[in-house]
C-alpha cells in the first residue's frame, strides 16, 4: 500500500474513532484503582477497588461494555447488612431495565459529545427507576439475565428505602431534598471525626475538598453543624499570606478566601480580618505583572527562585476573583486592578455564543498578534556579564533588554509542539519585563505590551446558545460578576452569560480537566444563576440524576467514571471520593436554603424568577417620577422602618457606600427618628447626619437595607422598588416590585400618577 494513502487513512481513523474505544483502550476507567476507605470490601474480595459505576443505593457496582453500552454488567455486590441486593443480585449478571421496562438506549463515552456528555443511555433510565420505586413502596424490580444466559431472564426485586421523590421545583421547596441535605452533610461530618484517619477531627483531600466540604456545612444552615464550621474558622485567624512562597498555594489562597468571605459576611467575625488582608495583599503579587493570570505557583516564588512559569490556568483567577466579590459585599479592601483584570479575562473570553473556557482564559495570551500565543520566553546571552553580578536569581532587570546583548532563544524552540512564533521578543523589547534566572546569563521574558486586544463591556443581553467541557471557571465567572455590592449593567451580562452556558450542558458537569468535583461543584452553583427559568429548570432535572445514581447503600455519594477520557487527569479518585462528591451533592441541595452568597443568599426563588428576560421591554422602561407629596410620605415612611430596626436592635453591619463618606459604612443607630449614625468598616470613626442632608441615592440603600431585614413586608419591598426606580434603575425597581405580589401593581402605578 501506498505509504503516503496509508498514513492519511490511519489519521482519518484516528480522527473518526468513536470516543467509547478510547475509554475501552487499556480498561480504561474500569481498572483505576478507587482510593476510598469505604470500600474496602471491594479491595478484600477482588485485590484492587476499581472505579465502577455506582447503581444507586442497590449496593451494585457495575461497568457498560462499548459493545453492549444499552446493558449494565455487574462487577461487585457489597455484602454488609445495608446492601439491599445482598443474595440476590451475583457478580456476572446483567441487568437489561427495571420495573417492567427494558433499557432502550446505549451510553455513550467520552465527552464534548453531540447534546453533551453525561449519564445517558441505561444509567439515565435506571435513575428514573429507582426514584420511581423510592417514591413507592422502595420496591425496584431488575430485569436480570443471570450470569449473562440471556434465555434465563427474571425479575429481582430489590427493596430500597422509601424517600419520596424530588419535588418539581427540586431543589427549592423539595422534602426529600432537606432530608438528603442532612443526611450528607452527616456523612461529611462523620468522615471528619472518623478515627480511621491518623488525624481525626480533620477536614481530609487537599485544599479543594476542604474548602468544598465546609462551604456545604455552612451553606444547610442546619445549626448542628455551626461549632465544627466554627472550630474550623479559628484555624484561619493566624494564616498569614507569603507571596514568595513555594507550593501550589494559589489554588489555596482562592479556597480560604471564599470561605472566609462567606464567614465573614454570615457572622461579621472580625478575628478573620487580618488574614483577609494579608490574602489580599498577596493576591496581585501571585499573578503575571498583576494582571490576573494565575498558575499554580505564586509569580513571585517563581521569580524568586527563578523558574519559568505553567500555563495559565483560568479556575485560579475564577477563584481569586469570586473571593473579591465577597469581600466587596462585606465592605472589605482588596485589590480593584486585580479583580477589573480578571473581568476582563473574562471578557476576552467570552463570544456572543458562549462564555466557554477551555483551560485558560481564551485570550490571556494575545496581544496585538491573535498568532501569537506565548505570553513568555527563555533566552541565552551569548555575553552573560551583561547582566550585573548584583542581579540575584528573580531580580527583574530594571533597564529590561536594554543592554543585554545579543542572545539566542532557548525557550521556546521549534521542537516544542506548543511553538508559536517569537517574532514579539526583539518586536516588543521595549516593554518586555526580563527576570533573571539561576544561570545569569539566561533571562526570562514576559510581554508586557500595553496595548493587548481589550473586549468592550456588553452593552445588551448575551445569547447564549453554546456550552462546552471545563465548566469550573465559567461557574466561579458568574458567580464572580454577580455577587458584590454593586453590580453593574454590564457585570450581569457577562455573569449572566457564563451562568447559562453551564446551564445549557447538565451532562457536562463533571467533565473537565484534573477534577471532576472542582468543576461539577462550581458549574452547578454558576447554572444556578441562569436567569432563563426553563433553561434552569431542564438542568436541575438532569442533575436529579447525579444524586440518584451517586448515592450509595453506605452513606454519602460516590464519584461515577463518567467524563474525561484521559485517566491521569482526574485526581479525585484518589483525594476523597466519598466527601469530594457528598459535598458536591449537599452544595446541589443547598440551594433551596440559599444562606450563603454562593448559593442564592440575595436572590429570589430560582423557579419564579422575577429577573426580566434579557430583550425584554422591562430592560427598555423609562423611570418614572414621584410626586413631591408622596416622596415625603415615602422618606417619612423609611425613617420610621429604619428607627424600629434600630431600636429592636437588628441593625446588621451591612457596608453602605455613602456620598458623605470616603469609605464603606454601616448604619449603628437612629437618633430622634431622623438623625443617622455610621460607623466605618474598617476602623472606629464614627460620624452622623441628618436624614435630609443625605442624598437621593443614599436613602435607595438604606430602603434595600430595610427591605434586606423584611424580606416578607410588602411595604419594605415597595418602597426599596421605588427608590430604584427614582435612581433610574427600572430593573431592580421591578423585581421588587414582582416581590411585594403583583396585587400591588395597580397602587404602586397610582403612587406615580
Amino acid at each position: 500500500m501506498n505509504t503516503k494513502y496509508h498514513r492519511l487513512l490511519l489519521l482519518i481513523c484516528l480522527l473518526t474513532q468513536n470516543t467509547s474505544a478510547i475509554m475501552q483502550r487499556g480498561e480504561y476507567p474500569w481498572n483505576v484503582n478507587l482510593r476510598s476507605y469505604y470500600d474496602l470490601e471491594m479491595q478484600e474480595t477482588l485485590k484492587i477497588t476499581p472505579w465502577l459505576l455506582n447503581l444507586g443505593p442497590t449496593g451494585i457496582r457495575a461497568r457498560i461494555d462499548s459493545d453492549k453500552a444499552d446493558q449494565l454488567s455487574v462487577k461487585f455486590v457489597f455484602q454488609d447488612k445495608q446492601s439491599p441486593a445482598k443474595g440476590l443480585i451475583q457478580i456476572g449478571d446483567i441487568i437489561i431495565g427495571a420495573n417492567g421496562q427494558k433499557f432502550k438506549t446505549s451510553h455513550r463515552f467520552g465527552r464534548n459529545l453531540r447534546g453533551g456528555g453525561g449519564w445517558d443511555g441505561p444509567m439515565m433510565e435506571l435513575a428514573g427507576h429507582i426514584e420511581e420505586s423510592q417514591g413507592n413502596d422502595g420496591k425496584l424490580n431488575l430485569i436480570v439475565w443471570p450470569r449473562g444466559v440471556k434465555s434465563d431472564e427474571k425479575v429481582v426485586p430489590i427493596q430500597l428505602r422509601p424517600v419520596g421523590r424530588f419535588a418539581d421545583t427540586f431543589p427549592y421547596n423539595c422534602t426529600r431534598s432537606e432530608k438528603m441535605l442532612e443526611e450528607l452533610c452527616d456523612f461529611i461530618v462523620m468522615d471528619y471525626k472518623a478515627d480511621h484517619w491518623k488525624k481525626p477531627n480533620t477536614f481530609h483531600g487537599g485544599p479543594h475538598n476542604k474548602a468544598h466540604q465546609m462551604l456545604a456545612l455552612m451553606a444547610s444552615g442546619i445549626p448542628k453543624y455551626d461549632r465544627i464550621v466554627k472550630d474550623n474558622i479559628k484555624n484561619y485567624y493566624n494564616l498569614r499570606y507569603n507571596p514568595a512562597g513555594g507550593g501550589f498555594q494559589t489554588w489555596r489562597w482562592g479556597f480560604e478566601g471564599i470561605v472566609m468571605g462567606e464567614y465573614y459576611l454570615l457572622h461579621k467575625d472580625r478575628k478573620l480580618l487580618p488574614a483577609i488582608e494579608s490574602l489580599t495583599a498577596a493576591m496581585p503579587l501571585g499573578s503575571r505583572n498583576g494582571n490576573g493570570i494565575y498558575t499554580h505557583r505564586s509569580e513571585l516564588n517563581l521569580r524568586t527562585i527563578g523558574k519559568k512559569p505553567y500555563a495559565a490556568i483560568a479556575a485560579i483567577s475564577g477563584l481569586q476573583m469570586t473571593a473579591m466579590s465577597l469581600f466587596d459585599k462585606a465592605g472589605l479592601e482588596y485589590d480593584q486592578n486585580l479583580y477589573q483584570n480578571i473581568h476582563q479575562h473574562y471578557l476576552n473570553s467570552a463570544t456572543p455564543e458562549t462564555a466557554q473556557i477551555a483551560y485558560a482564559f481564551n485570550s490571556a495570551d494575545r496581544f496585538n498578534d491573535p498568532k501569537i500565543t506565548h505570553r513568555h520566553a527563555v533566552i541565552k546571552l551569548k555575553d552573560p556579564s551583561n547582566v550585573p553580578r548584583d542581579k540575584s536569581p528573580g531580580t527583574i532587570l530594571p533597564n529590561g533588554m536594554q543592554g543585554i546583548g545579543e542572545y539566542e532563544i532557548f525557550w521556546p524552540t521549534q521542537a516544542d509542539p506548543r511553538w508559536k512564533p517569537t517574532n514579539w521578543i526583539a518586536k516588543e523589547a521595549d516593554t518586555n519585563i526580563v527576570t533573571v534566572l539561576k544561570d545569569k546569563g539566561v533571562l526570562r521574558v514576559d510581554r508586557n505590551h500595553p496595548k493587548y486586544k481589550q473586549a468592550p463591556e456588553p452593552k445588551k443581553p448575551y445569547k447564549t446558545t453554546k456550552s462546552g467541557s471545563h465548566l469550573a471557571p465559567v461557574g466561579m465567572g458568574a458567580l464572580a460578576h454577580l455577587i458584590g455590592s454593586d453590580i453593574k449593567p454590564s457585570w450581569q451580562y457577562l455573569g449572566h452569560h457564563a451562568a447559562n452556558t453551564c446551564a445549557l450542558a447538565p451532562g457536562n458537569a463533571f467533565d473537565g480537566h484534573a477534577g471532576a468535583n472542582l468543576h461539577g461543584f462550581w458549574s452547578i452553583l454558576g447554572a444556578a444563576r441562569s436567569d432563563q427559568p426553563k433553561l434552569r429548570r431542564a438542568y436541575f432535572d438532569y442533575l436529579k440524576t447525579f444524586l440518584i445514581l451517586s448515592e450509595t447503600h453506605n452513606g454519602g455519594l460516590i464519584l461515577q467514571p463518567w467524563g474525561r477520557d484521559r485517566p491521569n487527569c482526574n485526581s479525585d479518585c484518589s483525594y476523597g471520593p466519598r466527601t469530594l462528591t457528598t459535598a458536591t451533592g449537599a452544595i446541589l441541595l443547598a440551594l433551596g436554603k440559599k444562606h450563603l452568597q454562593i448559593t442564592g443568599a440575595d436572590t429570589g426563588s430560582a423557579d419564579t424568577s422575577t429577573r426580566p428576560k434579557p430583550g425584554s421591554v422591562r430592560l427598555q422602561r423609562k423611570a418614572r417620577t414621584l410626586p413631591d407629596a408622596r416622596k415625603a410620605l415615602l422618606e417619612k415612611g423609611l425613617l420610621r422602618a429604619l428607627a424600629e430596626l434600630s431600636h429592636s436592635k437588628k441593625l446588621e453591619p451591612d457596608p453602605i457606600n455613602l456620598s458623605r463618606a470616603n469609605t464603606k459604612v454601616r448604619l449603628i443607630n437612629v437618633e430622634g427618628d431622623t438623625q443617622l449614625t455610621f460607623q466605618a468598616m474598617n476602623g472606629e470613626q464614627v460620624a452622623s447626619f441628618a436624614f435630609s442632608d443625605l442624598s437621593t441615592k443614599d436613602h435607595a440603600l438604606l430602603a434595600l437595607l430595610v427591605a434586606k431585614h423584611r424580606p416578607n413586608n410588602s411595604e419594605a419591598l415597595v418602597s426599596a422598588g421605588i427608590y430604584c426606580e427614582l435612581m433610574g434603575d427600572t430593573q431592580k425597581s421591578d423585581v421588587y416590585y414582582d416581590k411585594a405580589g403583583p396585587e400591588l401593581n395597580a397602587t404602586i402605578n397610582q403612587l406615580f400618577k
